[in-house]
């Protein structure tokens, strides 16, 4: 009956039936647009155990997340998938732990298919894109499965991935490491971290992607060091507006500190870095995070009635536990955070490590011997530590992602390559 009313409508409106002509054109010229980009990128794609990865060079240039290529260290070589289940050998180039990005070599023969990277800055909401990943590790023969979506967001604050994409593409666990790639088959950023709620580890329709133009600065640095921390300015306090408006406030700023040898004064209010629009202080150190520690950024504040441009080298996120503390070893390096303290990176085979800590863990209070401490900055994690003695038991409390944790760990002994 439904199909007849149609008919009948569409005879006594020749424009309605022009009108559901030209939309089902539209539908099926995307349909061939995405089977086409499908076909082009895919071959890019490679299976990294259980998670994902993408060539991004001729050469043979994989990117991955850091915690989907595991705790492998520079110059280890290992096995990866690439389409029709070809094994191929891998060599891990340069890593960043806080980031979650991993950077290999194929040692293989090339060249190789390969996804180039795009300009995240011109990415909008509303953009559709493409994710390709090994969800759940179904991929057996390399070959990626394919979800689509759109950007939800950008310059999302995430703690480490400091300036993320947000999409509401299908996400679930072994996608991590897979690309995002637009519609011009370009790569705009890798994605590796969802939210959910209730203990279910999937797809929440929130997912988020580290974006090709903060790798892009980071690569130089892989090659060059294997390992590398993310940028931040010591001694700086930063904060919002008291009425709300736009910029980051400079609240308090140490003489010592190399920002202010720079010229960057308290009471500056910061309204550009690096040519990006600076909407609040979560906006700043998200912009910051982006640059390899050492790198240097022009900062442009107003100060009364004029304007400065201050430029300043940004300085290593990551605190080490120091073992003149005299504590036990937890095994983590940690950064500040707008709720409490980031784990940074997590030792391999450390207490943490052992006990489930994850880098991207907040935490926001600590447990022991019967006493509970509020942790706000570096120096209060520290402090506890320094108190304990191996063999203590310690529980982390905060955030991973939206979920609330309670983590139990035995400090262990230091080991003897880290006393000095």
């Amino acid at each position: 009956m439904r199909t007849l009313l149609i008919a009948a409508a569409l005879a006594a409106c020749p424009l309605l039936a022009c009108a559901e002509d030209d939309a089902l054109a539209r539908a099926l010229a995307l349909q061939a647009d995405l089977i086409q980009l499908t076909d082009t990128v895919s071959p890019a794609f490679v299976a990294i155990g259980g998670g994902s990865g993408v060539i991004v060079s001729p050469e043979g240039d994989v990117l991955t997340n850091h915690h989907v290529a595991g705790g492998r260290k520079v110059g280890e070589t290992w096995q990866i998938m690439g389409q029709g289940g070809k094994i191929l050998t891998a060599v891990m180039v340069g890593t960043d732990e806080g980031g979650d990005i991993s950077l290999l070599k194929i040692q293989d023969a090339g060249p190789f298919p390969f996804v180039p990277l795009g300009d995240s800055d011109k990415v909008q909401v509303g953009d559709p894109v493409v994710a390709l990943g090994n969800p759940f590790g179904f991929s057996k023969d390399g070959s990626p499965h394919v979800t689509m979506g759109i950007v939800s967001a950008v310059h999302r604050f995430q703690g480490g991935y400091s300036d993320a994409i947000q999409t509401d593409t299908a996400i679930n666990p072994g996608n991590s490491g897979g690309p995002l790639i637009n519609f011009d088959g370009e790569l705009i950023g890798i994605n590796g971290k969802i939210n959910f709620r209730w203990g279910n580890r999937a797809n929440s329709g929130i997912g988020y992607a580290i974006p090709a133009n903060q790798i892009r600065t980071f690569l130089p640095a892989f090659r060059a060091k294997g390992e590398v921390d993310h940028g931040t300015l010591k001694g700086v306090g930063l904060g919002d507006t008291p009425d709300g408006g736009r910029g980051c406030l400079i609240q308090r700023i140490s003489s010592s500190s190399s920002a202010y040898q720079a010229g960057l004064r308290q009471g500056d209010l910061v309204l550009l870095a690096d040519g990006r629009e600076v909407h609040s202080a979560a906006r700043l150190r998200g912009i910051l995070g982006t640059f390899p520690a050492g790198s240097k950024l022009d900062l442009v504040v107003t100060r009364g009635d004029a304007k400065h441009t201050v430029s300043v080298a940004v300085e290593s996120t990551a605190v080490a536990q120091r073992v003149a503390v005299r504590g036990g070893w937890l095994g983590v390096r940690m950064q500040p955070h707008d709720e409490g303290v980031e784990i940074a990176s997590v030792t391999q085979d450390s207490p943490a490590a052992k006990a489930g800590v994850e880098a991207g863990d907040v935490i926001t209070a600590l447990e022991s011997e019967g006493q509970r401490t509020e942790v706000k900055k570096t120096v209060d994690f520290i402090k506890v530590l320094g108190k304990l003695k191996p063999g203590a038991q310690l529980t982390l409390i905060g955030k991973r992602g939206a979920q609330e944790i309670t983590v139990g760990v035995t400090l262990g002994e230091w080991p003897k390559l880290n006393r000095r």
